[in-house]
């Protein structure tokens, strides 16, 4: 492809900032007359496949992309706004039966959420994709995304990963091989921990003094409730303490649960990933946190029908890097973009996507991609209310981490006060907060690791190359010996890691590419990388 006849912007990953970048280019090029091509990549086979968050969304930014948006007569909308959070709340569950609800006097501002709107990401994506098509941008499903493409200090694009090869790696009669996809400016809306951004950040030093980033997970279901319901319409509940009660208060975290109409209920535990706990399984907590007596009363009666899990980039602004570079941008989660305090990062993805897109007409105008051209989205970023959010919690996380034992108890007085705290306080990768440290549960109830997988919808297909792999295999026996179990069979919320008498049994069909793996492994051996296009979840609610 001759410079000429380049992309003039290609998204990688089809997530709200790079549908909204795209959407927000190609109005802005309309306006001018312009028909350069916007094209947006997605490594799922259908979209929002891929797309899992709370969400609790601040819709105000809607309003700049799409004006009007609250009077569109389409599913979505009508959907969005029928789910006005009405009944916000806040408890703290101590353990045993007891809930103790925390008047919203004593909430912080950032913690409540009258006025927003309960939705479904993968809902929200597909929405957002129609109206971006309907503007002229090209959406293409099944791309995985696997090599950046650097010619002269600058990104030029993206390589496709090869399909039809088995399990060896011998081509197969369907065999094509991966296309260089190039592109004035490459944009990486991977989300979190993407791939591709973490390969630019490195190629061209963007984390130099910044902390490395830190991350919790979340699981979720969607249950179906009883026509009549102790839970209802409209409402949002987050929780404090139990599972995470007295005895480990230094997992830090909490429970959201959230309706998505009258019987329909997200229920998600988000867990930070630097926990000691070498057996801590994170799906298993959801259980136990699903049968606290509170909890289990509004869910009664309630069937799962979804399944996700999802990783959360939680460092803050002293984890964000440098987001610009010849010829490429960084957006949305990928660039660690998220409110760890007010647990939203919704709204700060379409905000940077605008950003983005906004700085790629300008170099497009003027035809330089530069760094020194497209530092202008890291400038505007700056100074708009998304960099200012961050930089009011940019040391919420840490202060959690710096209280150890005391977890909850000490960190939550802190986090009050955190953002004065005249210095940076500094960030370990989650990975070496493992000890030889066993986590009691008995419980054994609700539903078991591998039906909730299956209510995920994960799908690879059986005979081609694993997309995981271990750098050094033989490190699985040092685990048991230092840590007395194998932390990756109980980590993954996908059960992919199982042993038999200490031999490893790998199941990567079962992958919800929430990647814990890669990042909670203890010795750092599990090397995680995306899979043939099309295949993963198959979110619909999420």
């Amino acid at each position: 492809m001759d410079e000429v006849n380049k992309i003039a912007a290609l998204f990688v990953g089809a997530g709200p900032a790079s549908l909204a970048g795209a959407i927000k280019l190609k109005q802005l090029l309309k306006q001018k007359g312009r028909n350069d091509s916007v094209v947006v990549i997605e490594k799922a086979d259908k979209l929002g496949q891929h797309n899992l968050s709370g969400a609790v969304f601040e819709a105000d930014v809607l309003n700049e992309l799409i004006p009007g948006w609250k009077e569109k007569k389409d599913a979505f909308v009508t959907k969005t706004l029928a789910n006005e959070v009405k009944i916000d709340e806040t408890v703290f569950l101590p353990g045993g039966s007891s809930a103790i609800r925390l008047p919203e006097t004593i909430v912080p501002k950032y913690m409540r959420h009258h006025g927003n709107y309960v939705l479904s990401l993968s809902e929200m994506v597909n929405w957002l994709a129609g109206i971006a098509r309907e503007l002229g941008v090209e959406i293409y499903t099944g791309f995985a995304a696997k090599e950046l493409v650097v010619a002269d200090n600058s990104v030029k694009g993206i390589k496709l990963g090869d399909k039809g090869l088995d399990k060896d790696k011998r081509k197969q009669s369907n065999y094509s091989p991966g296309e260089i996809i190039e592109a004035k400016v490459t944009v990486f809306g991977e989300g979190s921990l993407g791939q591709l951004s973490e390969k630019m950040v490195n190629r061209f030093n963007l984390g130099k003094g910044r902390n490395p980033q830190v991350y919790s997970l979340g699981v979720k279901e969607i249950i179906r409730l009883p026509e009549e319901n102790n839970f209802g319409p409209n409402r949002v509940l987050h929780t404090l303490g139990f599972p995470n009660k007295m005895s480990t208060p230094d997992v830090f975290g909490g429970g959201t649960l959230y309706s998505l109409g009258k019987n329909t209920v997200a229920v998600a535990l988000i867990l930070a990933l630097d926990w000691r706990y070498c057996n801590l399984n994170p799906q298993r907590e959801l259980q136990l946190f699903k049968s606290h007596p509170f909890v289990s009363r509004l869910i009664e009666g309630g069937e799962v029908i979804a399944y996700g899990a999802r990783t959360l980039p939680e460092g803050g602004y002293y984890s964000v890097p440098e987001l610009a570079t010849n010829g490429a941008l960084i957006i949305g989660d990928a660039a660690g973009l998220t409110s760890v305090r007010k647990l939203k990062g919704l709204h700060y993805a379409i905000k940077s996507g605008i950003i983005a897109a906004e700085a790629i007409f300008q170099a497009i105008e003027e035809q330089d991609f530069s760094h020194n051209s497209l530092k202008r989205y890291q400038e505007q970023l700056n100074n708009s209310f998304v960099v200012k959010d961050i930089q009011t919690a940019k040391n919420y996380r840490q202060v959690f981490t710096k209280a150890g034992r005391a977890g909850l108890y000490l960190g939550a007085p802190l986090s009050l006060v955190q953002q004065w705290i005249p210095f940076r306080l500094g960030t370990k990768p989650d990975y070496e907060g493992m000890r030889r440290v066993r986590l009691d549960r008995q419980y054994n109830g609700g539903i078991d690791r591998l039906t909730a997988v299956s209510l995920s919808g994960t799908t690879h297909r059986e005979d081609e190359p694993s997309h995981i792999t271990f750098s050094e295999p033989t490190q699985c026996d040092s685990c048991k010996e230092k840590f007395g179990c194998h932390p990756c069979e109980s980590f993954c919320p996908g059960e992919v890691y199982r042993f038999d008498e200490d031999n490893l049994i790998l199941s990567p069909s079962n992958c919800l590419h929430c990647q814990t793996c890669r990042i909670k492994c203890p010795n750092q051996i599990i090397q995680w990388e995306v899979p043939e296009g099309g295949d993963g979840p198959r979110y619909k609610l999420m």
